[in-house]
């Protein structure tokens, strides 16, 4: 029998080799098509990616709710409860890939709107948008085999897979711009490999785990119930967090155009980059979570919270600090291009919304493997509504940074402080003061250690790569060294070190 931490150990690895292999092959790509094309065709990208953000909605949470209720028949070892949450999550995204296809082709006349000052003049845009709606479509059709995937912590065989076509698809699409420098082309080679990853994943799952395979039995109106309740707080969510983070593409290019909206998107190529290794770091430890939730008391499952919790908020520093010391000397240097800057000003508002993004995730990691969904159903509603209000109105009256500042003010303004409450309240029924205390140490902690960053780093002129090369590794390094020292002495450091230790094969294991 694997353990929680072996699983998570290999979920990590392959998660992390994925990660590097993705992120190269991306970089490569986003420069060939800046090169071949132009930034107006990033932007354009970035566009329909959010609008289709929007189209999933219509998932509503089912796939997070079943992949839930898996966990228990899972852990008991009862296949006729899998393959009866199987089936039921296949036919719900039938009916959903249905359901985007016909709201997209109605869509489609209107596309023009979402954009400011034209588009570029060799593509149809109404053609590439059903490109991209078939593209979305096809996925959903393999969507119940990830899910098992998830449910049993087997997320390395899917990296596996998505990692080979990820390769197929950049490299063939790299050699189809040089060729052809034509962007339908380049992104007919999407489809064709969404659907060979459809297929092999599916392959690959019936053969890892043909005990899950079948009709099974006729779920208990218990399990039913729990699924629905879930179905409708998740929808919930799915439709907030899809305002608060699908909107800025969106609105940039409404208010400033797709010249805007691509430079804005490199900036976003990396703190997405970023954002894909904590989604796979969370990936890696969710069915782990679970199980622990499933199988531990709430005094023991609160000493790991707190552990993972500090383990993503050093992590948050880190990454926030390095983004915003090295962000301007990295596109420069990339783009060889001044026009392809921002204002510092607003790097320093990405950076803080990136930062307080990321600082939820070791709470929403546990609020979600203990399915307290329901609790803070209207979060996301009141966080979705001050998100877009404030980012309208202050869109206009200050230009962009508008909007990133109305995504930190919805942030601080309902799951700042909505989600460990619950969590604590509901599932640990702790008072939650220790956590804010702690929250403001690492936030101060967090704007010290990057004030130092910055100071010293601006000493390195920027031009050329091997300046840009001792900046990230004058940065890095001190960064590190500040972080160290700044926790070092405390409790949640040490633990988390020996955790560390344990994922990575180092010292003894000590299986709760």
């Amino acid at each position: 029998m694997e353990t929680r931490t072996q699983n998570v150990k290999r979920n990590i690895i392959f998660n992390i080799f994925k990660y590097i292999a993705q992120i190269v092959l991306q970089f490569v790509l986003r420069t060939a098509l800046i090169y071949f094309l132009g930034i107006e065709y990033i932007g354009l990208n970035g566009l329909f990616s959010n609008i289709f953000a929007f189209l999933n909605l219509a998932e509503l949470g089912v796939g997070s709710a079943i992949v839930f209720a898996m966990y228990k028949p899972i852990a008991e070892n009862d296949m006729e409860t899998v393959k009866a949450l199987q089936n039921l999550y296949k036919k719900f995204y039938l009916g959903l890939a249905l359901f985007i296809l016909v709201v997209g082709g109605i869509l489609t006349p209107f596309i023009k709107l979402f954009i400011k000052d034209g588009t570029p003049a060799d593509v149809n845009i109404y053609i590439l948008f059903l490109m991209y709606l078939f593209n979305a479509v096809v996925s959903y059709f393999c969507a119940h085999k990830r899910s098992l995937l998830l449910a049993f912590q087997r997320n390395d065989i899917e990296n596996k897979v998505s990692t080979l076509c990820l390769f197929i698809l950049i490299s063939v699409q790299i050699l189809v711009l040089f060729i052809t420098k034509n962007f339908y082309a380049y992104f007919s080679v999407n489809i064709f490999t969404t659907i060979l990853e459809c297929i092999l994943i599916t392959v690959v799952t019936n053969k890892r785990f043909p005990q899950a395979n079948g009709k099974g039995k006729n779920l208990d109106k218990s399990v039913t119930k729990s699924i629905t309740k879930n179905v409708l707080a998740l929808s919930m969510h799915k439709i907030g967090g899809a305002v608060v983070f699908a909107t800025d593409n969106i609105l940039i290019s409404s208010f400033f155009g797709l010249v805007v909206l691509g430079v804005y998107t490199n900036y976003t190529f990396i703190t997405n980059s970023l954002i894909t290794l904590f989604a796979l770091v969370i990936t890696a430890l969710t069915g782990s979570v679970g199980n622990l939730i499933a199988s531990n008391d709430e005094k023991y499952t609160y000493e790991k919270f707190k552990q993972i919790n500090f383990l993503f908020s050093i992590l948050s520093a880190f990454c926030t600090i390095c983004l915003f010391v090295l962000f301007q000397p990295f596109i420069q240097t990339w783009t060889q291009n001044s026009q392809y800057l921002l204002s510092i000003s607003s790097v320093f508002f990405i950076c803080l919304s990136f930062y307080f993004t990321k600082m939820r995730t070791g709470t929403q990691i546990f609020k979600d493997c203990a399915g307290l969904f329901w609790q803070d159903r209207w979060k996301p509603i009141a966080e979705a509504v001050i998100n877009l209000v404030t980012s309208i109105i202050l869109a206009k009256f200050i230009g962009i940074n508008g909007i990133f500042l109305g995504t930190i003010i919805s942030t601080l303004a309902a799951p700042f402080w909505v989600e460990p409450l619950v969590l604590y309240k509901h599932y640990f029924k702790r008072n939650v003061g220790s956590y804010f205390l702690r929250y403001i140490f690492d936030f101060v902690v967090m704007l010290g250690v990057g004030a130092v960053c910055y100071f010293v780093c601006s000493f390195i002129p920027t031009g050329g790569l091997w300046l840009l090369v001792a900046k990230f590794a004058a940065c890095i390094s001190l960064c590190a060294v500040l972080l160290i020292l700044a926790y070092c002495w405390t409790k949640e450091f040490k633990e988390s070190m020996v955790l560390l230790k344990q994922m990575l094969g180092f010292g003894k294991r000590k299986n709760k």
